[in-house]
């Protein structure tokens, strides 16, 4: 070693150990060392909040849910850990997207408890012609796909009534295709314009980076249905197609076609600067699917602290626009109608035929029943109904009347 980096080494020695070889000589002098000097040596290991959080999630859990009797969401369950983590960490607060999106995610991935969770809602999902609609959340999910109906022998067997359509639960007979929007906000545009209606599509939107509700919905539809993806030109666009790929935090992904925005999408619609720190922007871009020419133009100047560039929401579009490129899509990619088997379809038929024939006789008895409509009033109506509530107090007023007149029309038909 030479001298010069020999004394080099020696000086920053005597810097680091300064302090160190000041006390050290007091303390030879005293003998001891001072409260104060053992405080600056000496620092107990910190109790950290996932660790409080570890402890008493299943406690946390038990009291929001009533040890399980009830479904609790996640915020309930922040609720009920929060006193006890701030008062062992000696913290004023805890910020609640932290404990309800990391540590209780955390908790569930390491120890699998088989808990009843309700996360919030974070999008819709709606059926084409049947106007269901639910809400993109775990328990409307799971009640949702355990509503299902996945064979045809409901169609016959239904009280037609006069109802055209048949009362499909699911995608059966009703839809081949989901359409995700990354955002809402586009869901009246589409209304108007059918675009569910025309091509048998359900369609699906959300509130940021899908949840796990939404990939397991997803992930039940796959192999039923195929999924089309809507979303903007920019770094979140591209985030929330690499989620719905890839899944999310206890949730896996699913099969999607991405219809844009992409490169050729955007050449003749407005563009806004657009900052993103970090300095990994286009490598994660890349690891999104994202190509090269749209990484030019999404993280054009990238330094150390992040990237600038140009961005394009599909909000660009005026709703004409958005519709006409829209349906583009869904044709180059070959979205049909839904046509069940003809088994179906004969099924369907003579439930159609039946109802018919219902009708006309409903029409038929209306006409006979309104000549003797006054004469199977009951006179004492009012006080049968009022004893009907009295007996079963559950009931309501139209209940009541329904059992009195059911009763009449069995002594009248004996």
């Amino acid at each position: 070693m030479s001298d010069s980096m020999t004394k080099d080494m020696f000086s920053a020695i005597s810097k680091v150990t300064k302090q160190w070889k000041t006390e050290k000589k007091k303390a030879d002098k005293d003998d001891r060392l001072s409260s104060k000097q053992y405080a600056c040596f000496y620092k107990p290991a910190r109790i950290t909040i996932k660790e409080v959080a570890y402890e008493v999630m299943e406690e946390a859990y038990k009291k929001a849910s009533s040890n399980g009797k009830y479904y609790a969401n996640a915020r309930q369950i922040f609720y009920a850990a929060r006193p006890y983590i701030l008062k062992q960490t000696d913290k004023s607060r805890l910020d609640s997207q932290y404990f309800t999106q990391t540590l209780l995610k955390d908790y569930i991935e390491d120890y699998a408890p088989n808990w009843k969770i309700a996360w919030d809602a974070r999008g819709h999902f709606r059926e084409p012609h049947t106007n269901k609609a639910i809400g993109i959340g775990g328990i409307q999910v799971e009640k949702y796909i355990h509503s299902w109906r996945n064979d045809s022998s409901f169609i016959y067997k239904e009280t037609p009534g006069v109802k055209i359509k048949t009362d499909t639960i699911g995608p059966f007979c009703r839809f081949n295709s989901v359409l995700f929007i990354e955002k809402e906000g586009f869901d009246e545009i589409l209304k108007d314009a059918k675009i569910g209606e025309k091509y048998d599509l359900a369609i699906m939107s959300t509130k940021g980076i899908p949840v796990k509700a939404c990939c397991d919905l997803l992930c039940s539809l796959e192999s039923m249905v195929n999924i089309y993806v809507l979303h903007d030109f920019d770094k979140s666009g591209f985030t929330i197609l690499k989620t719905l790929r890839e899944g999310t935090r206890l949730a896996r992904g699913a099969k999607v076609i991405d219809l844009g925005l992409r490169f050729e999408d955007i050449q003749d619609l407005p563009r806004e600067p657009v900052y993103e720190r970090g300095e990994e922007n286009r490598y994660y871009l890349h690891k999104c699917g994202a190509t090269e020419e749209e990484i030019a133009i999404l993280a054009r100047d990238n330094g150390y602290r992040g990237c600038a560039g140009e961005r394009v929401e599909l909000n660009a579009m005026m709703s004409e626009e958005l519709i006409e490129w829209l349906e583009g899509k869904l044709e180059k990619h070959g979205v049909k109608k839904t046509i069940p088997e003809e088994s179906i379809l004969i099924e369907a038929y003579n439930r159609a035929y039946f109802a018919k024939e219902m009708e006309s006789f409903i029409e038929e008895k209306e006409n006979e029943f309104d000549e003797k409509r006054e004469d199977t009033i009951p006179e004492d109506l009012l006080e049968q109904v009022r004893a009907d509530l009295k007996e079963y107090p559950s009931h309501s007023w139209d209940e009541a009347v329904w059992n009195i007149a059911e009763n009449e029309f069995d002594s009248d038909t004996d």
